[in-house]
C-alpha cells in the first residue's frame, strides 16, 4: 500500500503519535470528508456523485426519521446532564420525542415504506427511549455531547477529516448512540471505519488516546433492547485509516463516479438513486 505524501502523513500522522493537535485555522477552507461521505463512496461511488457532487437529497424513511429523533432525544438528556448529573424524567424525554417526531414529519418529505405507519413508529419510538434510559443513560456521565471535530491532513489534500462525537465521557470515553433493526455484532464494530475515526480525531485534536471506545445500541425488537459493545483502535489503524483516504481522496479528485451493483445496496427499496442510475441503463 503506497505511503501518503510527506507534507499530507506529517501533520495527520504525528498528531497520532505525539498526540499533538492539528491546526486548522490561518488557511483557506477546503472540502470535507466525513465518515457518511466516505462510507458511501467505498459502497458505490455512483451514489456520492448524485448525493455529494450534485447534491440530490434522498427524502428519509419513517424509521430513518424515528432513529435521527431518537438520537435527538438522547442528546436533550445528556446536554443538561453535563451540569445537572442527572438524567431527566422519563416522561419528559418522551414527550420530546413524540413532539419532536410529529414536527419532523409535518416539515419534511418522508417516505414511508411499507409497513411503516406513523402511529406506530411512534409507539416504538417512546418505547426506544425507555430502554435507553432505564439501561443505559443512568451510568452515564457526559462531558461532551454531539461535539464536532476537524483533522487537517496536511496543505496539499484537497479534504479535512470531520466528524462528530456523539458523546465523549468525563474519563475520555468515546460512545455512539445507534437504534438497531437487529442485534449488533462485535465483529462488525472492530473494524468499523466510524470509531476509527472517532479515534484518529481525538487522539490528533485532544492530544492522548482515548481510554476507551463503545457503542449505546437500542435493539428494536417487540420489547426494545439496550446493548453495549466496546472496541479499541491501535495507532496502526489510524495509519492505516489515513492511507484509505488518501487513495479515497484522489478517485473522488478523479471524478469516475461508477456505479456499484453488487450487493444489497443496489436496488429500488434500499438506493434513492437507483431509477436515476440503474433503472435508466444508461448510466447518467
Amino acid at each position: 500500500m503506497n505511503e501518503m505524501p510527506p507534507s499530507s502523513t506529517n501533520l495527520a500522522e504525528a498528531a497520532v503519535n505525539r498526540g499533538a493537535s492539528v491546526p486548522v485555522e490561518g488557511r483557506p477552507e477546503k472540502r470535507q470528508l466525513s465518515y457518511t461521505q466516505l462510507n458511501m463512496f467505498l459502497r458505490c461511488p455512483r451514489q456520492y456523485e448524485y448525493r455529494y457532487i450534485h447534491g440530490l437529497k434522498v427524502p428519509p424513511s419513517g424509521a430513518m426519521v424515528q432513529s435521527r429523533v431518537w438520537h435527538q432525544t438522547v442528546e436533550f438528556n445528556y446536554r443538561q446532564k453535563i451540569h445537572s448529573d442527572c438524567d431527566l424524567a422519563l416522561g419528559e424525554m418522551q414527550e420530546f420525542f413524540v413532539s419532536e417526531f410529529d414536527a419532523a414529519l409535518a416539515r419534511e418529505e418522508v417516505t414511508l415504506e411499507p409497513g411503516e405507519k406513523p402511529g406506530k413508529l411512534k409507539d416504538q419510538g417512546t418505547a426506544i427511549v425507555a430502554a435507553h434510559h432505564k439501561a443505559i443513560a443512568p451510568a452515564v456521565r457526559p462531558l461532551l455531547v454531539e461535539e464536532k471535530f476537524t483533522v487537517d491532513l496536511g496543505e496539499d489534500f484537497p479534504f479535512d477529516l470531520t466528524g462528530v462525537w456523539d458523546l465523549v465521557e468525563r474519563d475520555g470515553t468515546i460512545a455512539d448512540n445507534k437504534a438497531y433493526g437487529k442485534m449488533p455484532q462485535q465483529e462488525d464494530l472492530d473494524k468499523d471505519l466510524q470509531f476509527t475515526i472517532y479515534a484518529l480525531g481525538f487522539r490528533a485534536t485532544r492530544g492522548v488516546i482515548e481510554p476507551g471506545l463503545r457503542i449505546d445500541a437500542i435493539v428494536k425488537t417487540r420489547n426494545p433492547r439496550a446493548v453495549q459493545l466496546h472496541t479499541s483502535r491501535t495507532n496502526g489503524d489510524c495509519r492505516w485509516l489515513l492511507n484509505l483516504i488518501e487513495q479515497a481522496g484522489k478517485a473522488i479528485a478523479s471524478g469516475i463516479f461508477y456505479p456499484n451493483p453488487n450487493g444489497w445496496h443496489c436496488s429500488p427499496r434500499y438506493c434513492g438513486y437507483w431509477d436515476r442510475c440503474m433503472g435508466r441503463k444508461d448510466g447518467r
